[in-house]
């Protein structure tokens, strides 16, 4: 009897890494000469930092001969970007950047499967609230065009966003935190908001949709919560009966509302419903973004087009962040499209990968090299072989 066939392992993947690299393009970051990398492997994804490339090509073969799984980059512009200590390293400014993760928002769809699956919802919901930071914060709030902003899938389970106009570039820790601050709605007041609030007597007044900044997106997220309905409006914590009752009186409420109203219904307590509300509806919109990758200027993010060593997939830059509205991960940052492997797979849910449904699966199957990579680092297969 022949022996058993040994299953293909990492070395299966480093040679499909190796081969990514030999051809990969557009791997070289603006002002590359003065950024510090960092490389990693299956168990730590920054083993080693204090590197840096002259020229894309050097870059290119390094990660294709030692088959490099993370690599990783500077948001920040050095003098001597491979010194050490960081003091060393003549630091010139840094990129503003902003890492969304799907395992950061507290989906309902994860609390089935876990943060480890990222399913469909996942993808969807984080692509939603980096559409949300680029269009309804970092254009209209902080004068950024769209010129100003690269956007990167992560490679996993989200995006980044990176901002390199020169007037960000010299911003400090303090600065930045600023910026994640007031995205996050850290420190709003409810009085900003609701200037007659608790004087007997008044009509509650209260943000137009029409108003800029903070004000104007907290009247047009609730209209669009109450156009939405009743359900929508009880996840941003309202109770089913006051949901409906208000549901009924839409159309009055939205006339008041885009008056600057928001009397137009018997609330009791209302002062106290709404500040409720604006605290949940801060938390709904922004509280997305992972702030220590925002406030740290000298953080290493993933250098886009490259291998997740977690996936197999591309942490593929897109061509303008308008591209977010159709970019699908499982379809556009495939890397391996090239053969099949046969695997042996447990997953409990269906997979959607280059526009094909795979799983669940509870034994042997043969599916496209990138399915059988995706499943294999994420933990749910073994590759056993070629076919």
């Amino acid at each position: 009897m022949a022996p058993p066939m040994e299953e293909l392992g990492n070395d299966f993947i480093n040679r499909l890494i190796s081969e990514y690299y030999k051809d990969a393009k557009y791997l070289a970051p603006e002002r590359m000469s003065e950024r510090e990398f960092g490389v990693g492997n299956y168990d730590i994804k920054i083993a080693y930092r204090h590197m840096s490339f002259g020229y894309e090509n050097a870059l290119r073969s390094y990660l294709s001969a030692n088959s490099v799984p993370y690599v990783s980059c500077s948001a920040a512009y050095y003098r001597f970007p491979a010194g050490r200590p960081m003091e060393a390293k003549g630091w010139l400014g840094s990129e503003l950047v902003f890492d969304l993760d799907a395992d950061d928002m507290e989906l309902d769809c994860q609390k089935v499967h876990g943060s480890r699956w990222v399913c469909r919802n996942c993808f969807t919901k984080v692509r939603e609230e980096t559409i949300k930071l680029v269009y309804d914060f970092l254009i209209p709030d902080f004068g950024f065009s769209e010129k100003d902003i690269r956007v990167n899938f992560s490679g996993n389970r989200g995006y980044h966003v990176h901002i390199n106009r020169e007037n960000v570039l010299q911003l400090d820790g303090a600065s930045r935190r600023e910026i994640s601050n007031y995205i996050a709605g850290i420190g709003m007041e409810f009085g900003e908001f609701f200037p007659t609030a608790g004087i007997r007597g008044t009509t509650l007044v209260g943000p137009k949709p029409s108003d800029t900044g903070w004000k104007g997106k907290i009247a047009r997220n609730f209209l669009s919560n109450l156009n939405a309905g009743v359900d929508s409006m009880m996840g941003m914590g309202i109770d089913r009966s006051m949901a409906t009752k208000l549901y009924r009186k839409k159309s009055l409420i939205e006339m008041g509302i885009r008056n600057g109203n928001w009397d137009m219904v018997y609330i009791k307590n209302k002062a106290d419903f709404w500040k409720r509300i604006l605290d949940r509806q801060a938390v709904s919109q922004s509280d997305r973004i992972d702030k220590n990758v925002t406030n740290d200027p000298t953080h290493l993010i993933r250098l886009p087009n490259t291998i997740h060593g977690g996936t197999g997939l591309v942490a593929a830059r897109l061509r303008e962040p308008r591209a977010l509205y159709s970019f699908d991960p499982m379809r556009d940052a495939i890397a391996f499209r090239k053969g099949h492997v046969r695997i042996s797979a447990k997953t409990d849910y269906e997979l959607y990968m280059g526009g094909q449904r795979y799983g669940p699966y509870g034994g042997e199957i043969n599916v496209p090299t990138y399915v059988g990579v995706y499943l294999y680092l994420k933990g749910y297969a073994k590759i056993l072989r070629e076919v």
